[in-house]
């Protein structure tokens, strides 16, 4: 039983089931649709854990030290939140028998939109400061990205801008990335210099997934990540996590 009392991370459980709770506010409570929107933000809830865990190890090569730490509790988060996705699916899955549900009241989604900002920032202060999570780079980046899909959403689909932000949100996390880790690897031996630009890759990453799960708490979006975009995400996220062990080596 030791082997895997790792799994039973007290922390991790209270912070998927207060998810779970998060999620179930923002429906009104109805069953039906908690259940839809469980099934598919459970797991990107996991992924923002990950990220707010992940950026503080990027202020100081000296922080990596906790790197086994909070890889084994994002690990043990993404597990709980796949075991209460699966256990979803299995015993309470969304048929057509059940009750269809009404609109929420926005006092419902406005109270879950406010948890989660302040769940987010309780656990951020937890680990650094609230401005290592909002670079200015970062910010500058993904502002000028939102600015830019936003503008082409809102005069292609007027009616439905938000929901088609919200699908490309993935994509701009996914950008910031790419960008991180190809001007990262040019300073492969120069590690002060690759920190930041990896913490630019993952802060871009937090600050568009975290947009990505209020639009959803508040409702202005219904599509859940699809599989491709969130493997694509964790690998670049692990990649970034591998160029600064790589780099440390090096030194």
């Amino acid at each position: 039983m030791r082997a895997f009392s790792g799994i039973v991370d007290l922390p991790a459980l209270l912070m998927v089931l207060g998810s779970v709770f998060v999620i179930i506010l923002a429906n009104g409570f109805s069953r039906r649709g908690s259940l839809v929107m469980a099934h598919g933000l459970l797991m990107e809830v996991a992924l923002l854990f990950l990220l707010i865990s992940l950026i503080p190890l990027f202020e100081d090569p000296i922080n990596f030290m906790a790197l086994p730490y909070m890889a084994s509790f994002a690990l043990v988060t993404f597990a709980l939140a796949g075991l209460v996705t699966i256990m979803l699916s299995v015993f309470l899955p969304v048929t057509q028998t059940l009750p269809s549900s009404d609109k929420p009241k926005p006092v419902f989604r406005v109270a879950a939109i406010a948890a989660t900002l302040l769940g987010v920032g309780y656990l951020a202060i937890g680990n650094t400061t609230l401005g290592a999570y909002a670079g200015p780079n970062a910010v500058v980046f993904t502002l000028a990205m939102l600015t830019l899909v936003g503008t082409g959403a809102w005069r292609s689909a007027k009616g439905a801008a938000l929901a088609v932000l919200a699908n490309q949100l993935p994509n701009i996390a996914i950008l910031g990335l790419v960008i991180a880790i190809s001007a990262a690897v040019l300073d492969i031996y120069e590690l002060p210099a690759l920190l930041p630009l990896l913490g630019f890759g993952l802060t871009v990453a937090f600050l568009t997934t975290l947009l990505r799960v209020i639009l959803l708490l508040g409702g202005w979006a219904k599509d859940a990540l699809d599989s491709v975009r969130f493997v694509v995400t964790g690998l670049l996220i692990s990649a970034c996590v591998v160029l600064a062990l790589v780099a440390q080596s090096l030194v």
